[in-house]
């Protein structure tokens, strides 16, 4: 007997065709459908929110400050280099308060260039902080 396709199948017959032949239909049973009920999310509150933007103006206002008083005064931004390259942190901390900024500052510096913290947080995990990274 030839079959065209004895490389698929030698025996002649598929074993779809096989199992075809022996199969009853079945009604299986697949359970109760159940549908899960959506999470339900609390009432929204933009209070919080709309606090954190108003403080984060407030360091947005001092962070202009510090460029402003830098990119106008030359002196000004070559004594803080100066300090940085000195690895004088003080004198560099002392620089940045005497832009005229009220909140608190954390000033880091590499040799790439100045990394300036605002913060105007009361406490831990309060708002906020503003980063500025200037490059010299």
């Amino acid at each position: 007997m030839y079959t065209p396709n004895y490389y698929c199948n030698p025996y002649g017959y598929s074993y779809r065709e096989v199992l075809a032949m022996h199969q009853f239909p079945w009604m299986y049973w697949t359970g109760p459908q159940t549908t899960i009920p959506r999470q339900m999310f609390p009432p929204i509150s933009t209070k919080q929110f709309v606090q954190s933007t108003q403080k984060y103006q407030a360091l947005v206002n001092e962070a202009n400050k510090i460029i402003n008083k830098i990119s106008t005064t030359p002196k000004l931004a070559h004594d803080i280099m100066d300090a940085a390259q000195k690895s004088n942190q003080s004198k560099v901390d002392q620089l940045i308060q005497s832009t005229g900024i009220t909140v608190k500052a954390k000033n880091h510096f590499t040799p790439d260039g100045l990394v300036i913290e605002l913060s105007n947080a009361k406490g831990p995990g309060d708002c906020c902080t503003l980063r500025l990274a200037l490059k010299w």
